[in-house]
């Protein structure tokens, strides 16, 4: 049994379905498997579960054995607290979410009858086309490719800043600050962050730094999360202070809603009302933290500040009228090198592009290096394959290797296909 066998079985829902029950003895309906991720993050997306008769659309994560989750750091990574069932061979260890509570696990080893035919499943061709070659590839030539990639990669990353950096008429705190805001949005929210950013301008957010009830209300006003029915009295005096807000700047009534926003694929520690008070309270505390970036030498310096909680109602609630078991607290270290990698490293690139100051790429690289691999479906693939990834660069260069040549067999024009068929 392997992990792609075992993603054939899961998406193709070969296993006895009938009275199926978690780990934890819950009843259990598969309404959809989900979607196979082949990026980042859990392997399926999207799956539709009945759990105890409680409707669940989120992530599932497969492993052989149930320990792989530890195995492979998932405890250590907030973007996997989104994943609603763990499905494995075998469940040789209960797994726990990191507020304590036990991820609902399904175990198959039972349910697969033909055991002759599950081995069958495997496909006639790798999923990457020189998988059977790759170990025979001189060291040399995969480093050149990895590092190709992974300049290809930031590079894609700072383009967009410097485009986004044009649109804001080449003011850097303002492009540094909606990209920051869209970073916070973690890929499902994103769009809808940066939009918000758009409409409430950094000026006005320093403005009112000492009035943090007034950044709160602006944002959640305009992000449509203070529209009827109303929940509990802290929402309803935001709504007070956003009317007052929103006839002093002539504001629509929101600029965005509801609908716009994300809740279904993810934990409470990710919806997007945490997510926006943990920012409001990054560019709050930091009234220059473009300057102070460009200044720290550092990469654990910078993550001091981010270590800021959000206000005292978003500690206790996940949601307007809703408590939650556990505070949220500070940004975890994981979550503060996912916005490294989206926007404090591409924003150095490129500040450096335009001011033609290596000393900023320079640093930008040495951060990207000193940080830890990231732990997904794709660099999976490519440790598998007996590729050493040793830090953040050759994780993210792995996903964009993946996309760009072996997704799209784009082989002549990689070093390691130009090896193998030249």
């Amino acid at each position: 049994m392997n992990e792609q066998i075992l993603s054939q079985i899961w998406s193709k829902q070969l296993f006895d379905r009938k009275n199926l029950r978690s780990q934890q003895g819950e009843y259990l309906q598969i309404i959809h498997p989900g979607f196979l991720n082949k990026h980042a993050g859990a392997d399926f997306q999207e799956a539709h579960i009945l759990l105890s008769d409680y409707a669940w659309i989120g992530s599932v994560e497969l492993h052989v054995l149930a320990s792989d989750w530890l195995l492979h750091a998932h405890h250590q990574d907030t973007s996997f607290e989104n994943v609603i069932l763990h499905v494995v061979w075998k469940a040789d260890l209960p797994i726990y979410y990191q507020d304590g509570r036990e991820i609902p696990t399904l175990e198959l080893c039972h349910r697969v009858q033909d055991i002759n035919f599950v081995e069958s499943l495997a496909p006639a061709t790798d999923s990457i086309a020189c998988q059977s070659f790759f170990h025979e590839i001189p060291h040399e030539i995969k480093t050149q490719m990895l590092n190709r990639c992974g300049e290809q990669r930031m590079q894609i990353k700072y383009e967009s800043i410097l485009d986004l950096w044009n649109k804001n008429k080449q003011d850097w705190e303002e492009t540094f600050y909606q990209s920051l805001g869209k970073s916070f949005g973690f890929g499902l929210n994103a769009e809808p962050m940066l939009r918000l950013t758009q409409a409430i301008p950094l000026k006005l957010i320093l403005r009112n730094r000492d009035r943090p009830w007034g950044i709160e209300a602006a944002m959640m006003g305009l992000a449509g999360m203070l529209e009827e029915p109303i929940k509990d009295e802290y929402q309803w005096e935001l709504r007070r202070e956003f009317i007052h807000l929103k006839k002093k700047h002539q504001w629509e009534n929101a600029y965005l809603h509801m609908s716009d926003w994300k809740f279904l694929r993810l934990r409470p520690a990710n919806f997007p009302t945490i997510r926006m008070a943990q920012f409001a309270e990054v560019i709050r505390n930091n009234c220059s933290l473009l300057s102070i970036l460009l200044e720290i030498q550092e990469l654990n310096v910078i993550q001091t500040l981010f270590e800021i909680s959000p206000s005292s109602y978003w500690q206790k609630h996940y949601h307007f009228g809703k408590i939650s078991k556990k505070p949220h607290g500070q940004l975890g270290k994981s979550t503060f090198h996912s916005l490294c990698i989206n926007t404090l490293i591409p924003i150095l690139l490129a500040y450096a592009q335009s001011k033609r100051e290596p000393k900023y790429a320079n640093k930008a690289y040495r951060w990207l290096f000193e940080m830890e691999a990231e732990n997904n479906v794709i660099s999976r693939i490519y440790t598998q394959m007996g590729l050493k990834i040793k830090n953040a660069h050759d994780s993210q260069a792995c996903l964009h290797w993946y996309k760009n040549y072996c997704q799209t067999k784009k082989c002549l024009t990689c070093q390691v296909g130009q090896h193998i068929l030249l």
